[in-house]
């Protein structure tokens, strides 16, 4: 019998795959049976069942029950003799007039258990609870002459799905597909402190949202952005991002105001400020040339990303 560290703990929710209850568990111990074998039942895509030793005796001569859970064999018979590696949990429910509760007892090492369907089968844990503290009647294990046991099975089947993120960043090498333009027109008649705000846009295989912001008295107005990642952070990964931020000079292409920031995207915090990007001022001095024809031209450009790749099957050693 395969010996383990136990780790034990007490819980009210049931076992997830299998409970079984034992009655009359008197005619199981008067009997001095060597062990109970549970009907089978089913977890993980295997087929298990459990092993309850009522009379295991130390070599100090005391008394323990030992309760094992054992591999029958693959569902689908397609693997033959069947190896698994699973961990799991092992259950006996206390039933008394103050507790009505599972105790609880798994493999504190925290390792993956390898069954296998002919060298070996069970696994679990011979000094389970002490006889003696099983049957006493006030500890409420065995009421109405009944026991009740259980499992839960939890099968690594070697396929976990991993993602790999990079870091750092990989700097891009498509300028063109990482930049992207915004005319803002009748800019000069902006008065409204709202901000202005483009459609949703995709730049490098993200989901972005501009706007683009007065802020301050009118004495000291400025003109502010924000950038904002628009992706389903319900499901979406943290991501980092360095970008660019420009107000172009139209006119005379040597006035251009370019700011850059870098930002950890997450979903508590999917949006990054330029405040005070520049004076209002600044913007409206026809001899800087950010405004033609009352259209002001922003633009967007992404340098360095962090990128996700499709999920890989990270296979057992």
């Amino acid at each position: 019998m395969a010996k383990f560290e136990m780790r034990e703990y007490k819980r009210e929710y049931p076992p997830e795959h299998f409970i079984v209850e034992i009655k009359p568990y008197s005619l199981l111990s008067n009997t001095k049976a060597e062990k109970y074998e549970s009907g089978v039942f089913d977890a993980g895509g295997y087929r298990w069942r459990l092993s309850l030793y009522p009379n295991y005796e130390t070599t100090s001569k005391k008394g323990y029950i030992s309760l094992f859970l054992v591999l029958i064999g693959s569902v689908s018979e397609k693997q033959s003799p069947a190896e698994v590696y699973a961990t799991f949990r092992l259950f006996l429910y206390k039933n008394t007039p103050e507790t009505q509760e599972y105790l609880t007892i798994e493999d504190g090492s925290g390792k993956v258990n390898h069954f296998h369907e002919e060298m070996r089968r069970e696994l679990g844990f011979a000094k389970f609870l002490l006889r003696s503290t099983f049957e006493k009647r006030s500890e409420g294990y065995v009421w109405d002459d009944c026991c009740r046991i259980g499992a839960e099975v939890f099968v690594h089947k070697g396929q976990t799905k991993t993602l790999d993120e990079y870091l750092p960043p990989r700097e891009l090498k498509n300028p063109t597909s990482s930049v992207r333009k915004f005319r803002l027109g009748s800019i000069s008649s902006k008065r409204d402190p709202k901000c202005l705000s483009s459609d949703k846009f995709h730049l490098q295989g993200r989901k972005w949202k501009l706007s683009v912001c007065q802020n301050g008295e009118p004495e000291n107005k400025s003109l502010s952005f924000m950038l904002e990642s628009k992706e389903d952070w319900k499901n979406f990964p943290s991501f980092y991002a360095k970008f660019r931020l420009r107000v172009l000079d139209r006119v005379h292409a040597k006035h251009t105001i370019e700011k850059e920031v870098q930002h950890w995207f997450c979903s508590s915090n999917c949006k990054i400020v330029f405040p005070d990007f520049m004076p209002w001022k600044t913007l409206r001095d026809s001899s800087k040339g950010f405004i033609k024809n009352d259209v002001l031209t922003v633009e967007v450009e992404i340098c360095s990303l962090s990128v996700v790749d499709a999920p890989r099957i990270l296979k057992k050693p």
